[in-house]
């Protein structure tokens, strides 16, 4: 009996999978409205993470993860003054208790994975905050059940939420999770759907090139100028020279941290959105994109005066790493001297000088210093025909003394050979 439960499980597996290649995958993130909640449901709520938490750090603290029973109950925890005391669980529903184990075990095996491929890896550390309960399995622990209504496991009311008109009858629900943010909580539902009716391919223009910066973020090689920063709010700057000043441990100190936590939250936000629209840009007009591997992360720790804000600011490091997943992208080596090689003859200008915004040769050629520097990792990144182009390097009279043979390119579509030519 057992034998053949697993595998019809096995079956049904494999058949989910078999569909979920030809269906597209859609995550919509509906806020509960807690106007329609009573203290009592809002505390359960909260209380549903802050039990979450103590269990995920109370299997951290055993020797052996993988043998702890999700049964047991009480488990032990620490106080406000760091004593271990003993705790009931009386909120937390066992299906809820599966997926914090389950989470936690699985993080376990990941890093084991990461470590027999050679890379280096730390150890979990117990958590401060639980923003995040999976709930993996539709209709039991969670389900729609009115026109804006939602059913969680452990909670008697039927929830009322915002933006569950985006889900239609269409669409079929795998799995949620139920999240704390500063400003509430959500349910972050991910559905899965057939494709309508025949795909329309949009008319795209020609390849284009990317080049990152400080001070213009992101020049294409068509002479665009395209800004990825968002400040801080002064609603935000206001807040922060408040709880400076505020008393320790006093109940002001703490409305005022959670009222930054949900400015954070907004910039947060507004940075997603402003990554997600210019990565569908690039990858809805152009049929490939060229751009260096920058080192991104050095450039925010750099002491140069005012790079590490502006990075800060910036949303380069989400652009650069949802583009890198589409096959319509070719990334360069980062060694390759964009900026100091000259577009006409190939020529290295050794003097760099940020100050100097115009980029000139002695052969001639001038151009504003991004836009040939998008122009170049354009060029070389076509060298090999790869894309809609093909461009070659004229013929030069001077040597350079930088040979391309000695550095790649890295393209995420397919394997391609170094760049099998000298600029010189």
């Amino acid at each position: 009996m057992l034998e053949s439960t697993k595998i019809k499980i096995k079956e049904s597996l494999q058949a989910t999978r078999e569909k979920r290649r030809f269906q597209i995958c859609k995550v919509f993130e509906l806020k509960i409205d807690q106007s329609h909640l009573s203290k009592k449901e809002i505390e359960q709520l909260k209380m549903y993470f802050i039990e979450a938490k103590w269990l995920y750090n109370f299997i951290l603290s055993k020797d052996d993860p993988f043998k702890y029973d999700y049964k047991t109950n009480p488990i032990q925890r620490l106080n406000n003054n760091r004593d271990s005391v003993e705790t009931k669980l009386q909120f937390l529903p066992p299906r809820f208790k599966q997926t914090v184990v389950s989470t936690l075990k699985n993080s376990i095996k990941g890093l084991s994975e990461s470590k027999k491929r050679g890379r280096k890896v730390g150890k979990l550390k117990f958590k401060s905050e639980y923003n995040s309960i999976d709930m993996n399995e539709n209709s039991v622990t969670h389900y729609i059940s009115g026109k804006n209504r939602f059913k969680i496991l452990g909670i008697k009311k039927h929830l009322v939420v915002k933006g569950l008109h985006q889900i239609t009858s269409e669409m079929e629900i795998a799995n949620a999770k139920l999240m704390q943010k500063p400003d509430g909580f959500y349910i972050k539902v991910t559905t899965f759907q057939y494709p309508k009716g025949e795909v329309v391919q949009k008319e795209k223009k020609h390849s284009v090139g990317l080049d990152f910066g400080i001070q213009r973020n992101i020049t294409t090689s068509d002479g665009e100028f395209i800004n990825v920063s968002i400040g801080e709010s002064e609603r935000l700057k206001r807040l922060q020279r408040k709880f400076a000043k505020s008393k320790k441990s006093s109940n002001n100190r703490n409305k005022l941290r959670n009222l930054i936590q949900i400015e954070y939250q907004k910039i947060t936000n507004q940075k997603k959105d402003k990554a997600n629209k210019i990565v569908n840009y690039l990858l809805s007009n152009y049929n490939t994109v060229v751009m260096q591997d920058e080192n991104l992360k050095g450039w925010k720790s750099s002491r140069m005066k005012g790079w590490g804000r502006r990075m800060q600011h910036s949303v380069m490091g989400t652009v650069k790493a949802k583009l890198k997943l589409s096959n319509q992208v070719i990334m360069l080596d980062r060694m390759i001297p964009t900026t100091k090689m000259c577009l006409n003859c190939g020529c290295i200008k050794d003097k760099n000088i940020l100050s100097e915004r115009v980029f000139t040769c002695e052969c001639g050629y001038s151009d504003d210093r991004d836009i040939k520097s998008a122009k170049t990792i354009l060029k070389i990144g076509l060298m090999k025909g790869i894309g809609t182009e093909r461009i070659e390097f004229k013929p030069v009279e001077k040597k350079s003394d930088f040979d391309l043979t000695l550095v790649g390119f890295k393209h995420f579509s397919m394997k391609q050979e170094a760049l099998s030519f000298m600029a010189g």
